[in-house]
């Protein structure tokens, strides 16, 4: 395939390069391209890719140059070859909600322009890496809420202890 395809990402209107605080789980990817060539029966497909920085201890990330087996385009704790796929070439422009299993680190986008018969024919990746942050699954209300259920649980647990040996040995 040839890379013909320029793809730009934005969250919540601004630039995913300089966005902050992308959050897997809360945020969505707006994935644009131009350039695509339109293919009878074609589509696109829409990977998210670790950025080099990202591969370099990992060897389960590293790339390949087939794309079917490009590990560094599965990101997802439970491997995902594509973010989405059958994508219609219009609108050019396509969005995407960030799963929560996203592994919080440095992403490019990448578009593939898929033809039926000829399988891959085109492809392009955003210029710049963007970051993405874990979703906070455990917040501070909950986190307070927890702690005093288990000092409870402690104080209960001691107190019923005490009881029982009182009640033995009485």
């Amino acid at each position: 395939p040839t890379q013909a395809i320029t793809v730009t990402t934005t969250v919540g209107g601004t630039s995913a390069c300089t966005a902050t605080g992308i959050t897997a789980g809360a945020d969505t990817l707006t994935v644009s391209w131009t350039g695509a060539t339109v293919a009878t029966d074609g589509s696109l497909t829409i990977k998210l890719c670790y950025d080099d920085s990202e591969t370099g201890s990992k060897p389960w990330r590293k790339y390949k140059d087939a794309i079917e087996k490009n590990k560094q385009c599965q990101q997802t704790v439970v491997e995902s070859s594509a973010l989405a796929t059958s994508v219609p070439y219009s609108p050019a422009t396509y969005d995407i909600a960030i799963p929560r299993n996203i592994a919080p680190a440095k992403y490019t986008v990448q578009v593939l322009n898929t033809d039926p018969t000829n399988g891959y024919t085109q492809w392009g990746e955003t210029s710049c890496a963007f970051s993405i942050g874990t979703y906070d699954r455990l917040p501070s209300s909950l986190v307070g809420t927890m702690s005093f259920l288990i000092a409870f649980s402690i104080v209960a647990g001691t107190a019923g202890y005490m009881i029982d040996r009182k009640k033995q040995n009485a």
